[in-house]
């Protein structure tokens, strides 16, 4: 059985959903046929690195003229200095120029991001490279200037929100519009993620809920949440602490938790809980201890 994100992955520019202006720049390098080198940011799920790989083959006619690189696996100068370098002086008949796809070029140290920067200029006519990365500002401003820049928005929602529906009905998904609306809030602008999420509810007798969805992903869910965020609100200290005690049992990871106490804040519009929660997120992130970072959300939320 394949998998949703491969069955699904466009083969065609025009079949990418969302970042309308960039599809369209990517439309006109393609009937220009002489692109520059590009770097394409922005977070994981728009459709970076399958657009790049229908850029590649929309522009050349044979595989030997791509090489695709991925510099979490390679990120030292040696591959620089050996796999892209050879690839960049290979001759390839009857192609205009060869292209090279590294992807997650940000975590490349920057010793290779130095000799990557040489090799881009003394082969810019024979060899284009389309640079992938989520943080540009880990990107090598030298590097940056050779590049156009193109951004990848998150994916408007209800834009996700169709096309699931739309792969549902294709896939004899029977599944509830609050099971595909928890879907898309949880991923939040990312395709793939939408698309693993909803992977293991293919061939599901019974039709998915948004209760099937939240035990799926492992999350608390957004009723537990919210109670004990009307709680904390209404000043009943013991009772919320009670409610917190039997969410934390179930010992979901500190950083999902905030996250949910995010979204359902941002949903309720409780923008000054919202102020909170980002700032416990920080001190979970710096390390401090979970479950007193917590704490420290509680008295705020009471306080204010």
């Amino acid at each position: 059985m394949d998998l949703l994100v491969n069955k699904y992955s466009p083969k065609n520019i025009q079949d990418v959903i969302g970042n309308h202006n960039t599809i369209e720049t990517l439309n006109c390098i393609v009937e220009n046929m002489n692109p520059p080198h590009l770097l394409f940011t922005g977070p994981p799920g728009t459709g970076k690195t399958t657009c790049a790989k229908i850029l590649a083959r929309n522009l050349l006619s044979t595989k030997e003229a791509i090489l695709e690189l991925n510099a979490s696996d390679d990120r030292g100068i040696e591959t620089v200095r050996t796999t892209i370098k050879d690839f960049s002086r290979k001759i390839v008949q009857n192609v205009p120029f060869k292209i090279i796809i590294l992807d997650e070029c940000d975590s490349m140290t920057t010793a290779a991001q130095q000799a990557m920067r040489r090799i881009m200029e003394v082969h810019s006519t024979e060899c284009k490279f389309i640079l992938i990365c989520n943080d540009f500002t880990k990107v090598f401003e030298p590097i940056q200037s050779r590049c156009a820049i193109l951004r990848f928005d998150k994916i408007q929602l209800e834009v996700i929100s169709e096309k699931l529906k739309e792969i549902c009905t294709l896939e004899n998904i029977k599944i509830s519009s609050e099971a595909v609306n928890y879907i898309v809030e949880l991923c939040d602008g990312d395709m793939r993620q939408s698309l693993n999420v909803l992977q293991p509810c293919i061939n599901s007798p019974f039709e998915i809920t948004e209760e099937y969805i939240i035990k799926l992903v492992g999350v608390p869910s957004p009723k537990l949440i919210s109670n004990l965020l009307d709680l904390l609100i209404s000043k009943e200290i013991e009772k919320a602490l009670e409610a917190f005690d039997l969410i934390w049992e179930d010992k979901y990871d500190p950083e999902d938790l905030i996250t949910s106490f995010f979204r359902v804040a941002k949903n309720r519009e409780l923008y000054s809980v919202v102020k909170q929660v980002g700032l416990t997120h920080m001190r979970i992130i710096k390390g401090s201890s979970s479950k007193l970072a917590f704490y420290g959300l509680f008295y705020d939320i009471i306080e204010n």
